[in-house]
């Protein structure tokens, strides 16, 4: 071979090892291939796109083209230039040394050349033979057998018994690992018979793909695979260039042998070769591998054989005279292989397809058509022997010669194989001999016409001599030429000589003593059996069926053809005789019997129809087989039933509407019978001529009433029911041949057999004649006296099977119409099959004889099955009362059958039968399932046929499934234990039936997500499908039927490696494929049911082993086993915390080579589905806590290997060696040119690997490339057209998708890195994200119109369906596209019925499906983007919160989410969850927008945006309750809450100490916001308040506490808006028209009735609420004239307070509402209102004595701590009253104290007279705090008394306070007491800390206040009580009474923080928005 350059065939060396590149193998190529020819069939798994592209690539390319030309000689011996070849590709340039062992390349070469030496190849090929061998060591370790602990799983899972009889097989494949040493496994002698083994497979599996490419060149165009796709067909245009190359000899090199005569050649060697033995380890011998060589020469020799077919066929003209001589030579040297045997017994199944070559191969050699038109034309035009090098055989005498002698040799010895050759040669003789002599005969009367002319003188033309002697010389040369279809010639040119008297003359001068020609048929037929032995070969090899999965089977149509063509010419010499028809037959069919095989489909592939071939020709298979059976029927009923069966598949002519065979048996126009024995009816005619025609004078009736009742069908006639007495009653029905009918006697005998000249429909005739067959039939055949036979009955019904099933609905109701018509009214030929049937199903079989007891009700089955499409409501009524199936009141009879007969036999056809029924009946069920629910009527029996079974209830439907689906579960769990006769049954019966269920389950289970399967649309197969989820998802192994499945599963490991029984290998690897789908379903069923953890899944873990090896034993196993894996993952990870690993069962070398094999991804195949498979496989197993192997796909090592790495000190591994992150992350650089399918799964596994293993996020953020590549993507999606929606396409949804995936990577990238304060991507990032601020949250591209014209169109045109019910479940995961969320698949199976659905040039429904789910696909991918936008834009905030260009685009986006929500109208309950999602999205981005203080224009206008979005909707609370939608009015209020707070700077008015006012410090807010802010008040507050409240009292179910909060936050925030004192008149207006105070002083006092599970929140709420009101001044002189203060104390709440209320009280909520609420009222009283309500707020105050006397032990400094700082204190800590000082310290407690100390100071100072005392010691808390902040030590044992009360505080307890708080609380300290004291200077802990010395410094500054002289306490008043409080002091006013300074610090502007003890503020949930609202204490910051 030369050299091989760097080409797809073999890429780099480099490349290779590395793992860049894979190999790919001949073997690869052939499966690739099948799969692509086979696209259309279900039985073979398709070949994805790209995959198809990189195969076409591949075989496209010169280097493989050019090994393809000479697939015999792939391999050539080496020479010095390969050797050169190979040592450039191994040089150290090119490749080097893995340096930690992943390849050893000394060792790679070694074996090279070793492989070259001992194969005698060159080093190049040898090279990438041994790479291909180390490239499938991985799943050839898995295949080597199981380990210890594997088989031990396995055998649990068997329930104890060996793993091996479990699974019924007498021995198992795989066993116990011999070894699990890897250096066993690769030691030299094991991998070198691994090496040759791999050669071996090249070898033969180059021979299978040049076969399968030059027969998709031969084969019609019209069958071409890419035909219907209208692309080019590759395999067709490759298949063209090989024969173009060799066989057209349009090669280069013009001195080469022919094609052929180098194949055989190739055939000579590999003969060679088998008798010389491999030669293979000469010192140590390997009987296996030289039985293994044998095998594979034997198969090398079919698939040269096939090939040579292939060409023979393929030649349009002649075999060439050195080609045939060749071939001839060859096989004769052999004795034609008649007794060939292989060396070794397991190459004996070889044998026979090896022979049937041999023989079609010589009759296809010898042309018989062509050879017989070239004699012809070689007589007629005086042809010479060309004069070309090689001119045909036929024109060649000495080969003519040669031949012959070869031909009779193989007929003296009579060798089978030969047989067919002779017979052909001896026709091709026999027609020499005719056509020679018939030539001499006429040149002899020429001679003597023109002597006698002569004589006479007479001038005659030539051309009349030449036409009286065409006249004179008789039929023979006419009629030869008729043999050919031509019209002979009558030119002088055809009476010379020629050379075939010379060899005619020859042959027999050779064998004087006999006929030489005549001794060659007799030979063959007498001798060989000629005829049997093409019937042989047409059931045999050549009935090789394709089932519509490959090109064989269209190899073996054409050489039946060829037979076929054999038998034609035949005709011509032999008579009709049964053998002929027999073999005639077997041609037609292959074989194919119907009765045990249950097919009733054509036997004949689509681009080749024998029955056409027959039909056509009128020369002489239609007369002479097809007219002679027709003219014996019914006398001889059989060969022509059984013809027209054969042909009843043939396509109609363009004129002829129904099947030819229909149209013939509805007018036959002859019908032969044996008369009646007593009739005498007729008469002669014509006697003068001798014609024996006779004319009926009276009317013969064709069936008579039964006299004498025999045994049903008896099996042949017996003499005691012969004879049986004619009824006179004539036949009313018009079974008659009437009056003056003439016919031909045939036959005199007694009694003689006559051909009437009757026209009759045969079909009615027929439907008679099975009438006659009921065991209930008053009638039997007048001409016998006896009912039809047994076969007869068969045959009828077969054929009407076969005829329903070759023609449409229409022409089978014709048909059935036509055999029903004169059965009476209340029968048809339908319900007489069905009463045969019962009543074989009811007999009891004969066990002495199995065989054929089941042929009648194998044709019943067969016609049920083909009348299923047609009339199904005949069947489900007749299959429901029917004994087979079990029913509620007996069993069934379906077991009893195939126990007592079949299970005997073997041969399961019936139970197959009975599958194809319950397949139809499902499809039925479905396809049907729509119009039966619009209940159509149908009238009539077959004039108006119901063809949907509309009246069939759906009830009745149920009952047959369930009854089917328990049969064929028993059939499944049984199987395993029957023996099949034909391997291929066993197959096709559990393929089927788990593909039945299979479809029961998704689609009962896939549409509609209605919980009630009757409810659906899918009804009727609700109860089957119930059943069988019972059954395989059982919670405990009882009845599980699960080894069943586990066997088959067993049996994809042992998937034959095999290029010749191609049909049996599409069947196993489909059965398997079907199993692992199946299996699939149910576990994603358990998972969409949310059912109990089933037992199937504990199994299928411990069956892991299993799997792992599937899905290495085959290519097409690898999607479904991925599949199957990714659903255990979900499925283990839902039951437990600590699910079990997924590879557990697994030994450690399988699990690690498992993994290395899944780590090369779709390589070499280019597989897209196989890779978005095992990418969404890894994203479950990191998301679903498989810790062991997510690692592993994480690092690429094993964390034992790891651990080790790590103690070893190697370094880390290398990029050859990636881990599929690193795998994942690499390829992100494609990014905008990867399939968006690849790049959808590969960026979903990143974003589970970041979310779930943080650890992760390093190795993409130290990633050179990816946060680039990933960014850019975002950033170039502005210019994207088809993700702007200018032009979308199908990839438009998911490139949105794509953007959703990425955000959601850089925001947890985001987060990482600004927890390590790097904010660098962030920046990088805002450029980049101008498409996500601009579209993300605009309202999706949702097509209104169009989902609401096709949910009318549909629900008009379907009544009784909704569209929902068409809507996909999350039973599968659904791409994006044309059926994302409408089953389309589903749907158009089930309206297809209706014209509508598909409608003209796809305007139909369908089309409108399609539409719709492309613009939900585009929806869901943008509510995805948008949600995962949300996440990168709250980190974008947190990493830049002062950024400004970012703030804008976050107040657009706030308003954008506004104006969008405004704009959604949708009623889908998406676009409801969409808009509260916004909403929701909105107040995340204000609350960072408040936390940044961000005053920017475009911030504060949002208040405007937000009032307007609230006005715009018309909702307010009593609505929103009622209606259903308060979440989103709550997220509006939320955002008004936001709104409102930006309007002002809470830290500038409470920091700044110069201004005298906070007015004056903050700008006037404008005319415009005033007046929103009061529009807010009055609807939102005023009358929001009143409607919240009537809603707690009368609704308490639909109303929350959290409006009441939000509420009042509002109101809070409104009063904080700069200039809102000018409105404080309109303020009090609105709240006294809704009676504001009025409702929240009621719902106090019904607080102790409202309660929410014993807590009083509503006393709460309502308290708040009057603490903001009475910081309004008339509303706080309003309440006090009301009388607020004395309706607090009646309320029944305040009895607690009497009593005293602990911090530890079990209701926390009441130290609350005094704490926050009474105190805080208290205050804004007296700072409202002054010295008028001092004596009554005292008098208040004091009648809660007890809780006055609780607040003065807080700081009590005398108990012992005893609580940790670090607990926190609960109910159960303490009692609710205390008997002793407390022992710890909270905020709440000092917040009381500081509280009721201002209250105290505020007191003394309004009335400094006489101030009211309360009922507290106000001196002992003065020296307790003293003691906790200034003595020593007094800090730190403050410390360990404080104990946080909530989350919130627990959160502060954590938190350290700034620096400079710490720094400045000394200061403070010192400067309020006026000297510094030990203790002061100490810093802060935590902010807890901070806040409570807060607290108690404010509260010792009051204190002091108090203590100090009378004379500085009216001056110096205004500015301590400023200084307690943390805020700017008013300066001094005259005033009454000394109180002008409380009243400058309370009134005006109230920039005390006096106002502010009773304030709230809103903390929401930082990282769930949607949580309640909380409010807490403001106190200052």
């Amino acid at each position: 071979m030369a050299p091989v350059v760097e080409s797809i065939y073999f890429p780099s060396l480099g490349h290779c090892l590395d793992g860049d590149e894979l190999l790919i193998s001949w073997k690869t190529a052939f499966l690739g291939l099948i799969s692509y020819t086979a696209r259309s069939s279900p039985a073979v798994s398709a070949l994805p796109r790209r995959q198809e592209l990189s195969l076409e690539r591949f075989l496209s390319d010169s280097t493989t083209t050019s090994l393809l030309i000479r697939p015999y000689q792939s391999f050539h011996a080496p020479t010095p230039q390969t050797r050169a070849a190979f040592e450039t590709r191994t040089a150290a340039i090119n490749v080097t040394p893995h340096p930690q062992g992943r390849y050893k390349l000394e060792e790679l070469i070694d074996d090279a050349l070793w492989l070259s030496r001992e194969a005698k190849i060159d080093e190049v090929s040898a090279l990438r033979i041994v790479l291909l061998e180390w490239q499938s060591r991985p799943a050839k370790q898995l295949l080597l057998g199981f380990a210890d602990e594997e088989l031990a799983s396995l055998e649990d899972v068997a329930g104890g018994a060996s793993w091996t009889s479990a699974l019924s097989f007498n021995q198992s494949t795989l066993s116990s690992r011999p070894s699990t040493d890897a250096t066993v496994f690769t030691a030299p002698s094991p991998r070198r018979i691994r090496i040759l083994q791999q050669y071996l497979s090249e070898r033969r599996y180059i021979l299978k793909v040049s076969e399968l490419l030059l027969l998709s060149s031969v084969a019609r165009a019209d069958t071409r695979p890419s035909a219907a796709r209208g692309d080019p067909a590759w395999p067709e245009r490759i298949g063209k260039t090989i024969i173009n190359a060799r066989v057209a000899g349009k090669s280069a090199e013009a001195h080469q042998k022919p094609f052929v005569v180098e194949c055989v050649d190739a055939l000579q060697e590999r003969l060679v070769g088998l008798e010389q033995g491999s030669g293979w380890f000469k010192d140590d011998p390997r009987p296996e591998l030289d039985a293994e060589w044998g095998s594979s020469l034997l198969l090398e020799l079919v698939h040269l054989l096939q090939i040579i077919y292939l060409v023979l066929d393929s030649l349009d003209g002649m075999t060439s005279s050195t080609v045939a001589l060749v071939w001839l030579r060859f096989v004769s040297k052999y004795a034609f292989f008649d007794t060939f045997q292989p060396p070794f017994d397991a190459q004996q199944p070889l044998v026979v397809p090896f022979k049937s070559l041999i023989a079609v191969n010589t009759v296809t050699m010898l042309k018989l058509p062509f050879s017989l038109e070239r004699l012809l034309d070689a007589i007629e035009h005086r042809a010479s022997p060309s004069a070309a090098t090689s001119p045909s055989f036929v024109e060649d005498t000495a080969a003519l010669l040669e031949m012959h002698e070869l031909f009779l040799s193989a007929a003296s010895a009579c060798w089978t194989t030969a047989c067919p050759a002779v017979f052909a040669w001896g026709i091709l003789l026999q027609t020499m001999r005719e056509l020679v002599l018939s030539r001499r005969e006429a040149t002899e009367l020429r001679q003597s016409q023109r002597a006698v002319e002569s004589m006479a003188n007479v001038d005659t033309s030539e051309t009349e001599a030449g036409d009286s002697s065409a006249t004179e010389t008789g039929p023979s040369l006419p009629a030869r030429a008729a043999y050919f279809g031509r019209r002979a010639a009558g030119s002088d040119a055809s009476l010379e000589l020629s050379l075939y008297d010379d060899v005619l003359d020859r042959i027999l001068d050779a064998s004087p003593g006999d006929d030489p020609i005549a001794y060659l048929a007799r030979s063959a037929v007498d001798g060989s059996h000629v005829f049997d032995v093409i019937e042989d070969l047409a059931t045999g090899f050549c009935a090789t069926r394709d089932d519509g999965v490959d090109n064989a089977g269209e190899m073996g149509v054409r050489m039946r053809l060829v037979l076929l063509e054999l038998i034609r010419c035949s005709l011509e010499w032999v008579e009709y005789l049964p053998e002929v028809v027999s073999a005639t037959l077997a041609v037609l069919t292959g074989g194919e019997d119907v009765h045990a095989a249950g097919r009733l489909e054509a036997p004949t592939t689509a681009g080749l129809d024998l029955a056409e071939v027959f039909l056509k020709d009128h020369v002489l298979l239609v007369p002479k087989m097809l007219n002679v059976a027709y003219a014996r029927f019914p006398y001889e009923p059989l060969p022509f039933l059984k013809l027209v069966r054969a042909l009843g598949h043939a396509t109609p002519p363009p004129d002829l509407p129904i099947p030819p065979m229909l149209a013939m048996l509805e007018s036959m126009t002859t019908f032969t019978q044996a008369l009646p024995r007593q009739f005498r009816g007729y008469d002669t005619t014509r006697e003068e001529e001798n014609v024996n025609q006779i004319i009926l004078i009276t009317e013969l009736p064709l069936f008579a009433e039964r006299t004498l009742v025999r045994p049903l069908l008896l099996p042949a006639r017996t003499d005691e029911h012969a004879m049986i007495l004619l009824s006179d009653v004539r036949d009313r029905d018009g079974a008659i041949i009437p009056r003056d009918v003439r016919g031909r006697v045939l036959l005199e005998s007694s009694p003689p057999v006559v051909q009437w000249e009757y026209e009759y429909s045969a079909l009615r005739y027929l439907g008679r004649l099975l009438h006659a067959a009921l065991p209930t039939g008053d009638r039997v055949e007048s001409a016998t006296g006896q009912p039809p036979e047994r076969e007869t009955v068969i045959e009828i019904i077969t054929l009407f099977a076969t005829l329903l099933a070759a023609g449409d609905a229409e022409s089978g109701q014709r048909m059935l119409a036509d055999a029903s018509d004169g059965l009476g009214r209340d029968c048809d030929v339908v319900s007489i099959i069905f009463e045969l049937f019962e009543s074989e199903v009811q007999q009891e079989p004969s066990s002495s004889s199995p065989t054929g007891a089941t042929d009648l009700l194998l044709s019943c089955i067969h016609f049920i099955h083909a009348l299923i499409p047609s009339l199904p409501g005949k069947v489900w009524p007749l299959l429901a009362r029917s004994s087979l199936l079990e029913s509620e009141t007996s069993g069934g009879r379906l077991g009893t059958i195939i126990a007592s007969t079949e299970m005997v036999t073997g041969r399961f056809g019936f139970l197959l039968g009975c599958v194809r029924v319950y397949e139809a009946l499902v499809q039925d069920a479905v396809t049907n399932a729509v119009v039966r629910k619009r209940g159509r009527k149908m009238a009539g029996r077959f004039a108006a046929p119901d063809e949907h079974g509309t009246g069939v209830p759906e009830k009745l439907v149920q009952q047959v499934l369930v009854a089917l689906s328990r049969a064929m579960v028993d059939v499944v769990e049984s199987s395993s234990a029957w023996r099949f006769a034909a391997i291929d049954e066993g197959l096709d019966l559990e393929t089927r039936i788990l593909s039945v269920f299979d479809t029961i389950l998704r689609v009962s289970y896939g549409i509609d997500d209605s919980p009630d399967l009757r409810q659906k649309v899918t009804g009727p197969l609700a109860f089957a499908a119930t059943y069988l989820v019972e059954v395989f998802l059982a919670t405990s192994a009882k009845n599980l039927p699960i080894l069943p499945i586990l066997r088959i599963f067993h049996d994809g490991i042992r998937t034959p490696d095999t290029t010749l029984l191609l049909r049996m290998l599409h069947l196993w690897t489909a059965r398997v494929r079907v199993a692992l789908g199946f299996t699939t379903t149910l576990l994603r069923i358990r998972t969409l049911r949310d059912l109990p953890a089933p037992y199937l899944v504990a199994q299928l873990l411990k069956a892991t082993p299993l799997l792992a090896r599937v899905y290495v034993a085959h290519q097409s196993y690898q999607r479904p086993v991925i599949h199957l894996l990714e659903t255990i993952t979900v499925n283990v990870g839902r039951d437990e915390a600590q699910p079990p690993p997924l590879l557990g069962h697994l030994g450690a070398d399988s699990a690690k080579h498992f993994l290395r094999v899944l780590s090369r991804l779709d390589r070499p195949h280019d597989d897209d589905d196989l890779d978005v498979g095992i990418w969404h496989l890894l994203a479950a197993v990191v998301s679903g806590r498989q810790q062991w192997l997510a690692v592993y796909v994480l690092t690429g090592e094993t964390p034992r290997e790891s651990l080790h790495r790590k103690k070893s000190g190697a370094p880390p591994r290398t990029l050859a060696e990636k881990p599929m992150l690193r795998i994942a992350l690499d390829a992100m650089n494609d990014l905008p040119s990867m399939p968006v399918t690849r790049a959808l799964a590969m960026l979903e596994f990143i974003r589970h690997a970041q979310d779930h293993w943080p650890w992760a996020t390093a190795d993409l953020q130290t990633h050179p490339t990816f946060l680039t590549v990933i960014s850019d993507f975002l950033g170039a999606l502005d210019a994207d057209q088809e993700v702007l929606q200018l032009h979308p396409t199908m990839a438009t949804p998911c490139k949105i998708r794509m953007a959703a995936y990425v955000a959601d990577i850089l925001a947890m990238s985001l987060h990482h890195g600004r927890q390590r304060m790097d904010v660098s991507l962030a920046r990088k990032l805002l450029p980049k994200i101008s498409y996500l601020v601009d579209r993300a949250v605009l309202t999706p591209a949702y097509n209104n119109s169009l989902h609401g014209n096709l949910r009318r169109n549909f629900e008009d045109r379907f009544s009784g369906c909704k569209l929902p019910q068409f809507k996909h479940t999350q039973l599968r995961r659904r791409p994006f596209g044309p059926n994302y969320f409408y089953d389309l698949d589903v749907a158009s199976r089930m309206l297809s019925f209706d014209r509508v659905w598909r409608g003209i040039k796809g305007e139909g429904l369908a089309g409108e499906f399609e539409r719709a789910n492309q613009n939900l696909s585009i929806v869901e991918s943008q509510v995805a983007l948008l949600r995962s936008w949300k996440l990168l834009a709250v980190e974008l905030t947190n990493c830049l919160p002062g950024d400004t260009g970012l703030q804008k685009s976050v107040a657009k986006m706030i308003a954008d989410c506004l104006v969008s929500n405004a704009n959604t109208m949708f009623p889908e309950a998406i676009f409801k969850d969409l808009v509260q999602f916004r909403g929701d999205f909105a107040f995340v981005l204000m609350q960072k927008l408040a936390e940044a203080k961000s005053r920017l224009p475009e911030v504060t206008a949002l208040l405007g945006t937000t009032w307007s979005s609230i006005r715009s909707s018309g909702t307010n609370f009593e609505l929103a309750l009622s209606g259903g939608d308060i979440g989103y009015f709550r997220s509006l209020l939320r955002l008004l809450f936001l709104g409102l707070r930006a309007q002002w700077d809470p830290a500038g008015a409470t920091t700044d100490a110069n201004a005298s006012t906070t007015t004056s410090r903050l700008q006037q807010s404008s005319p415009e916001t005033l007046e929103t802010v009061l529009s807010i008040l009055d609807v939102v507050v005023t009358r929001g308040f009143r409607d919240l409240v009537a809603a707690a009292h009368e609704r308490p179910a639909d109303s929350s506490p959290e409006d009441l909060a939000l509420v009042t936050a509002i109101l809070q925030s409104s009063l904080c808006v700069p200039g809102i004192d000018l409105l404080y008149p309109q303020i009090c207006t609105h709240m006294a028209q809704q009676g504001v105070a009025r409702v929240a002083t009621t719902l106090f006092s019904w607080s102790d009735q409202l309660t929410i599970s014993g807590d009083p929140v509503y006393g709460e709420l309502a308290v708040f609420m009057l603490v903001e009101l009475a910081l309004i001044p008339g509303l706080a002189e309003q309440l006090a004239v009301d009388g607020m203060m004395t309706q607090l104390s009646s309320a029944r709440i305040m009895t607690h307070f009497q009593r005293g209320v602990s911090p530890l009280d079990p209701n926390q909520r009441l130290l609350s509402i005094w704490t926050r609420g009474i105190l805080p009222l208290c205050l804004n009283l007296l700072t409202g209102i002054g010295p008028v309500v001092t004596r009554d707020v005292g008098a208040f105050l004091n009648q809660y004595s007890a809780q006055l006397s609780l607040a003065s032990t807080h700081f009590d400094n005398k108990a012992t701590p005893t609580i940790s700082s670090s607990s926190t204190l609960t109910s159960t800590t303490a009692p609710s009253t205390f008997t002793s000082p407390p022992t710890y310290l909270t905020l709440n407690m000092a917040s009381e104290v500081h509280s009721l100390a201002l209250i105290h100071r505020i007191l003394v100072d309004l009335t400094p007279d006489t101030p009211p005392q309360l009922a507290w010691d106000a001196a002992v808390v003065r020296e307790d705090i003293e003691f906790w902040l200034h003595q020593p030590g007094g800090r730190r044992a403050l410390r360990e008394r404080i104990v946080p009360t909530s989350e919130a505080e627990r959160d502060m307890a954590r938190s350290k306070p700034p620096s400079s708080s710490s720094s400045s609380s000394g200061t403070n300290v010192s400067s309020s007491g006026g000297s510094s004291r030990e203790g002061t200077s100490i810093g802060y802990e935590s902010l807890l800390e901070e806040k409570i010395v807060r607290e108690m410094l404010a509260t010792e500054r009051l204190l002091e206040v108090d203590s100090a002289s009378p004379s500085s306490t009216a001056s110096s008043t205004g500015a301590n009580l400023g200084a307690s409080t943390s805020a700017s002091s008013a300066t001094p006013a005259a005033s009454r009474g000394g109180s002008a300074g409380v009243a400058g610090a309370g009134g005006g502007s109230r920039g005390s923080s006096l106002r502010r003890h009773g304030s709230l503020k809103m903390h929401a949930m930082s990282r769930s928005p949607e949580g309640s609202a909380s409010f807490a204490r403001r106190r200052g910051d």
